[in-house]
């Protein structure tokens, strides 16, 4: 058999066992707290933290992709004025007008969902984290499982959030072209909770729909 390579789930920085998923490609260490990511076939390390959440009661923490970002509007238009939708909180081309790059961060979720529900997970965290940083910084020490989506997913659902952001709003969007251009990627854990085999955000009350195993 070829094209298949085994690796043993043991942590690069300490000698720990790693706890982890059927599909999951980003890992994290409770022993170390060191987090990783799969990569050509190896275990490198990724900077990973946790939204500090006192008052919630996680029955797990998820991870989202945080990505760095300049964002660049060359062209938008639409049927009746202008109305922005993460372009603008972004800081680019609030006036739809082609402008220099503005930085901004997207938080996109690593874990399998619905389309619909990781749109909008990533669109409102997109927005808020911020504002949820500023609250309450981060820590570390979670477990963290159920990462199934690398950094370069993450980037193609950066642009597709950032379009249909741009399309849900009143105008009737016509023509949009931008640029993204990332930095480097990391983690963060975002507590959820689980009511009636439910699981949702412990922030905002958004559904996840997540795969067994």
């Amino acid at each position: 058999m070829t094209g298949f390579r085994l690796v043993r789930l043991q942590c690069p920085q300490c000698g720990s066992g790693i706890a982890a998923e059927g599909e999951d490609v980003v890992y994290y260490c409770v022993s170390c707290r060191s987090g990783f990511r799969f990569d050509a076939g190896a275990l490198a390390p990724v900077e990973v933290g946790f939204l500090s959440a006192p008052a919630i009661a996680a029955g797990r923490w998820l991870p989202f992709w945080v990505l760095p970002a300049q964002v660049t509007l060359h062209e938008r238009e639409g049927a009746r004025g202008g109305f922005s939708g993460l372009l603008g909180f972004l800081g680019a081309g609030g006036d739809e007008t082609p402008g220099a790059p503005a930085a901004g961060t997207f938080a996109v979720p690593a874990f399998a969902a619905l389309l619909g529900e990781v749109t909008a997970l990533a669109t409102r965290y997109t927005q808020e984290l911020p504002r949820l940083l500023a609250r309450g910084g981060e820590r570390l020490g979670e477990r963290l499982t159920g990462g199934r989506l690398d950094a370069a997913d993450a980037e193609k659902l950066a642009h597709y959030v950032l379009v249909a952001s741009e399309a849900a709003k009143p105008d009737t969007l016509r023509t949009l072209r931008y640029t993204l251009d990332f930095g480097p990627a990391r983690l963060l854990g975002v507590p959820f909770v689980q009511s009636d085999g439910r699981w949702t955000d412990g922030y905002f009350n958004l559904p996840a729909t997540l795969p067994e195993g």
